[in-house]
């Protein structure tokens, strides 16, 4: 989600004008000047926006930006897309993020919309060569290791410098299996967890079962694309926390769409009498999408375990 954040008023219709260019209809632009509507301060804004899907938007001085986001800027895998525009919409820079945030596109994006110079500065972009960041982004790849990525990049360029053909072909590993060669190993979030819990159970013991009920199987962890369970659990404090857990999201499904789901499930008299439905994981990992199951219903100290796929990642991936 694009936030804004302006500090004239010429700043301000530049803003308005990009969101009306993007078709952006939330009411997402941050004052900071005087006279402003907006009461918060320039540090507070950036910590409240400060998260993984945010693309910030700061119109006015490169100098502000940088030192509204020095104190927050972690690591590349999670920070958010910044960029900054100044106020006569000349430039538009992608400042962090630019691959796997995506600043670099959203930056060119917004300058095609205000007739403006994106000023892009990353290697592979400026080089036209393959960006392993980007291709992951897109086909919702997790890089296993960020260091391999960036010699992988810098092999690319080495190759480039040297006048070399640099090669089209993507030399790495995809796959939701662990894997210990040496190639770049990219990670298809492709694995649905299904869980029920007893009430009150925590994420901590949620996530320890999960993550051993995974690699048992070797199957990694970061390939966790949602959890799913049944709706009477859909505010389960333990649940929607195991999902922050895995960066994953957490869906819930009626007693009557579970129940529509056609298969062989690991079926339980005392699920149906507390629940009405006589399994929970297996049925809402299929609910979800999944075309088959990976791991059948395990359970263990008030906590049922199954996972499935969703098969169609690898086209995504290589397509």
């Amino acid at each position: 989600m694009y936030k804004y954040i302006c500090f004239t008023s010429r700043g301000k219709d530049l803003a308005i004008s990009i969101k009306k260019s993007l078709m952006d209809e939330e009411n997402n632009i941050c004052e900071c000047m005087q006279g402003g509507n907006n009461k918060k301060s320039l540090s507070e804004w950036t910590l409240e926006n400060f998260k993984t899907g945010n693309v910030l938007v700061f119109i006015g001085a490169i100098g502000i930006a940088v030192r509204a986001i020095a104190p927050f800027v972690k690591d590349k895998t999670t920070d958010p897309a910044v960029i900054v525009i100044d106020e006569r919409g000349s430039f538009v820079i992608p400042l962090l993020s630019g691959h796997i945030g995506g600043a670099v596109d959203c930056a060119k994006k917004i300058a095609s919309s205000i007739n403006a110079i994106p000023v892009i500065t990353t290697a592979t972009d400026i080089n036209n060569l393959f960006s392993v960041d980007v291709y992951a982004k897109k086909n919702n790849l997790v890089i296993n290791d960020m260091k391999k990525a960036k010699e992988y990049s810098a092999s690319l360029l080495r190759q480039n410098y040297a006048g070399k053909e640099v090669s089209n072909d993507k030399d790495f590993e995809i796959s939701y299996k662990n894997y210990d060669g040496e190639k770049l190993w990219l990670i298809p979030r492709c694995i649905v967890i299904g869980m029920g819990c007893r009430k009150g159970k925590n994420a901590s013991d949620l996530y320890k079962f999960a993550v051993k009920s995974l690699e048992e199987e070797k199957i990694s962890p970061k390939a966790v694309l949602a959890i799913v369970s049944i709706d009477v659990k859909k505010n389960e404090p333990g649940l929607i926390e195991l999902a922050g857990l895995f960066n994953s999201s957490f869906k819930t499904f009626s007693c009557g769409e579970l129940s529509a789901v056609e298969g062989d499930f690991s079926g339980s008299s005392f699920v149906q009498g507390v629940v009405g439905i006589d399994n929970v994981c297996e049925r809402s990992v299929m609910a979800y999408g999944c075309s088959k199951l990976l791991i059948r219903k395990k359970s263990f100290d008030g906590m049922t375990f199954a996972a499935g796929i969703i098969e169609d990642y690898k086209e995504k991936a290589h397509g």
